[in-house]
């Protein structure tokens, strides 16, 4: 090893290069499935440990994907190899049967995936598509004559294919095994069209098997056994009927009799575990019974061993099971053998204040535009398309010779600091990079917390209370919210629930850790419940088709007061979007005018930025319903594709009770709060926070007005807002990063006053977020002793439960008129309480 070149990095960089700031990752021509197909099905680019096991024909050999390469690993002794290597990143790999090409697939960072080739002998690669679709799921034929795949070409959907191949390159035009076909109605989370995947060659080359979800309201599909040959689906047979998503991936062995894949069994496990099964049909016999995920089953060509990815460790791994015996061995990767000229590259992150290395987030971009992760950190790419990974304060990290920039970001009261040096080869290198505070406000009694994380959701990583803590440090969070939740008929995480609703006991005097519920109707919207007393709230869901829960009874005003009871704080979760949902179908959160009416919901949440939520909170609002805005981004942790742990959070003032979960959970009831992707505001009328109230004389009088903005990313504008009207427009200041208004302003009718701050889109980096938004909750003036009235804001709301009843009236899975009438009751409750609220905004007629 060559000298040690230290650096320390103190000066603050807050905007980035084009070089730091990832593309959206959106596969623009696959019309299905979205987010949960690009975490569950696609390869995952940026992953620093192995995925996608392949053998060699004489199974010495298993090929993987790793580090957006694909390498070849000796599994006795750990050794790895890279043999492929570009700017995009490669998976998927499939030998053919003489061992002497690779087929794969490269991810070119969110918009293509091609199918490539590559000499085993010479590594020398080349493509063998170009264009602006997606390709999955490669497999030779027996024979070596054939090649089968999965492509979006030419409508979008996910369909099955096979080609002839010669001498490494296509030899004939392609067949289509399956086609599109229209189920006749949407499908939850999948959609109208049928999708078709995963296909695995029978021995005889005559047969596959594959995964489809033709005729299945729910899931990805059942395994049917299909002849290849054009429209063999017309001709499938099912050989095993359940739930699935997108893991399955059966494997066939080499006698054709039985095959591996990977299970849930639909509801009975919350983890992926083997199964062998006949391929004919039969009984599924489970091989393993791990308390954590095992995918991507691959037979050994003799049959004795499976290989697998497994992470029990957290992250993913290489594991082999032994087929007769159930011995289990773990090959971790013991040396990496790189292609090309690496070096070393060390970091250590630093609190400027305390002098101590800190957790972070890592922006780290190398002299190839890629990112490289530690092999002990979890590669992710966030929901703005950046590269990342999360670190406790100190890392080591391999990365091509060249310039390679890092960048260290820690929530949205550090300013983020980012350096630039040239890695050389031989040499190892330290970087400090040391994090300087904007500004503290825990020191005025405010601690942050998004209000909707997810620690396990089925995603590749198998995550621990300790990891999420470690991440929601390394973003700066003080209270981590964690939700169980369904994924289908799987419950998450149910196992972290604690009676009482206190801290989590892993909780810090720094850090509080609280495992609520996010209950799930598809039909009234998502909630949250934290601080549930005795028992999470059951069933999980509503409005499932297909299953015993398919009825919209219970209603969530039913669900939202049996949580209640158990003195839980509950609120309408990632509800609306850029639009007013009264011009649309009312979003996500379709339910929430009806319980703010009712006094069922506390909260509605901001999961990104967005004004649509803006028109059903100020209807709300401007009728003197106390709705608490919060924020929380649904950051889904265990998945590689996902928004970032707190990257919207709620800020809420606990007062000289400091952080208590107990005092955070009133505060944000109380309205004590403000919403952030980025911009810290603050707002005080007459001495008084958002939440509380100032009372007027009936003549009305003059308030004092007191508003400060900061942030690390420019803004473009700060409003105050009065009764949801835009009546003053606070200048910036040069660098557009903070704001300040002193002001006296006249009030002659009740109402209320909230600040709002917005950026350019073009401008967020390095939030996780489509641009930087803030604003706080009202502060409340009432004059004399007149209630916030408004007849406008309550016809909003009426016309809302009109377009509900209409929903809910056409629903096909009611069980009994009974129960629709005690839904459509509390209808008829809520609009009692807008037509009064309008009458009592209206006098003789006129508001």
């Amino acid at each position: 090893m060559g000298p040690i070149v230290s650096i320390v990095i103190a000066a603050a960089l807050l905007l980035a290069g084009a070089e730091s700031i990832g593309q959206n990752v959106s596969y623009p021509s696959s019309t299905q499935g979205g987010f949960y197909t690009h975490n569950y099905y696609f390869g995952p680019a940026p992953s620093s440990t192995p995925w996608a096991p392949a053998w060699s024909p004489d199974g010495s050999k298993i090929a993987v994907a790793m580090s957006g390469s694909l390498w070849i690993v000796n599994p006795s002794s750990g050794a790895a190899r890279e043999l492929t290597y570009s700017r995009k990143y490669h998976s998927m790999p499939a030998w053919s049967p003489d061992g002497r090409w690779i087929v794969y697939v490269a991810d070119d960072g969110g918009r293509t995936i091609q199918l490539e080739i590559v000499e085993v002998e010479t590594g020398i690669s080349r493509p063998l598509t170009s264009d602006d679709q997606v390709y999955m799921d490669p497999a030779f034929s027996p024979d070596g004559t054939r090649l089968v795949y999965v492509s979006t070409r030419p409508t979008g959907n996910f369909n099955v294919y096979i080609r002839a191949l010669k001498d490494g390159q296509f030899a004939g035009e392609e067949i289509a095994v399956t086609r599109d076909n229209d189920f006749g109605r949407d499908r939850l989370y999948f959609g109208r069209m049928d999708m078709h995947i995963t296909p695995a060659w029978m021995p005889d080359g005559k047969e596959l098997l594959l995964v489809s979800n033709r005729n299945m309201p729910l899931g990805s599909g059942n395994v049917l056994r299909v002849p290849a040959v054009a429209n063999g689906i017309d001709r499938a047979t099912t050989v095993l009927a359940e739930q699935t998503l997108y893991r399955t991936r059966p494997d066939v062995s080499l006698d054709g009799k039985r095959f591996i894949y990977s299970s849930t069994r639909g509801a009975a496990d919350q983890f992926n575990n083997l199964y062998v099964q006949p391929t004919i049909g039969g009984e599924p016999y489970k091989m393993t019974f791990f308390k954590h995920d095992a995918f991507q089953p691959r037979w050994s060509p003799d049959g004795e061993w499976i290989a697998f990815v497994s992470n029990e460790d957290g992250l993913p791994q290489l594991q082999l099971l032994e087929t007769y015996g159930g011995a289990l061995k773990k090959v971790p990767i013991s040396e990496r053998q790189w292609k090309r000229p690496m070096a070393v590259v060390s970091v250590r992150t630093i609190d400027a204040t305390t002098g101590r290395p800190t957790a972070a987030r890592i922006h780290l971009t190398a002299s190839d535009g890629k990112m490289y992760a530690p092999e002990d950190a979890y590669a992710r790419v966030t929901g703005a398309g950046d590269r990342v990974f999360h670190q406790a304060g100190t890392f080591r990290v391999e990365v091509p010779v060249g310039p390679v920039t890092v960048e260290a970001v820690k929530g949205f009261e550090y300013t983020p600091v980012k350096t630039t040096v040239q890695a050389r080869d031989g040499k190892a290198m330290q970087i400090d990079l040391k994090l300087q505070p904007l500004t503290n406000v825990s020191a005025r009694g405010w601690y942050n917390g998004s209000t909707h994380v997810h620690m396990n959701y089925a995603g590749n990583l198998h995550n621990t209370p300790a990891n999420l803590m470690m991440m929601s440090a390394a973003e700066d969070q003080d209270m981590v919210n964690e939700q169980v939740a369904n994924k289908d008929n799987r419950i998450l995480d149910y196992d972290l629930f604690i009676p009482g609703g206190k801290p989590h006991p892993i909780s810090t005097p720094e850090r509080l850790l609280v495992v609520g519920q996010e209950y799930r109707p598809a039909f009234y919207g998502h909630v949250f419940m934290f601080q549930l007393r005795d028992h999470l709230i059951s069933p999980f869901t509503t409005g499932y088709e297909g299953t015993a829960i398919e009825s919209l009874f219970p209603s969530n005003t039913d669900m939202l007061r049996k949580a209640k009871a158990q003195g839980a704080t509950v609120g309408y979760v990632h509800a609306f979007g850029s639009k007013d949902p009264l011009s649309g179908n009312l979003g996500g959160g379709k339910g929430y005018i009806v319980d703010a009416a009712l006094g069922a919901t506390d909260a509605l949440e901001w999961s990104y930025p967005g004004m649509g939520s803006f028109h059903p909170w100020y209807a709300t609002l401007n009728n003197g319903l106390r709705i608490t805005a919060v924020g929380g981004e649904d950051s889904i942790s265990s998945m590689q594709i996902s928004k970032l742990v707190g990257s919207m959070r709620t800020y809420v003032h606990t007062g000289n009770r400091g952080l208590d979960a107990d005092a955070w959970f009133e505060g944000l009831r109380n309205g004590h709060a403000f919403v952030t992707s980025g911009p810290l505001v603050e707002l005080t009328v007459d001495g008084r926070m958002p939440g509380e109230e100032i009372r007027l004389p009936a003549e009305g009088g003059e308030v004092s007005v007191m508003a400060r903005v900061q942030s690390i990313t420019p803004l473009e504008s700060v409003s105050l807002v009065w009764n949801g009207e835009v009546v003053e427009k606070i200048p910036l200041s040069s660098d557009r990063k903070s704001a300040q208004l002193n002001k006296k302003l006249k009030v002659a009718r009740s109402g209320w006053y909230h600040l709002r701050a917005e950026g350019n889109p073009n401008e967020r980096y390095p939030l996780d977020a489509e641009f930087a938004q803030a604003f706080t909750n009202p502060v409340w003036v009432t004059v004399g002793d007149r209630p916030v009235r408004s007849a406008a804001a309550a016809n909003y709301c009426l016309k809302w439960i009109d377009k509900l009843q209409q929903l809910a009236d056409a629903w096909p899975g009611w069980r009994s008129q009974k129960e629709k009438d005690h839904v459509f009751a509390q209808f008829d409750e809520a609009r009692a309480v807008y037509r009064k609220f309008r009458d009592e905004a209206t006098v003789g007629g006129v508001e």
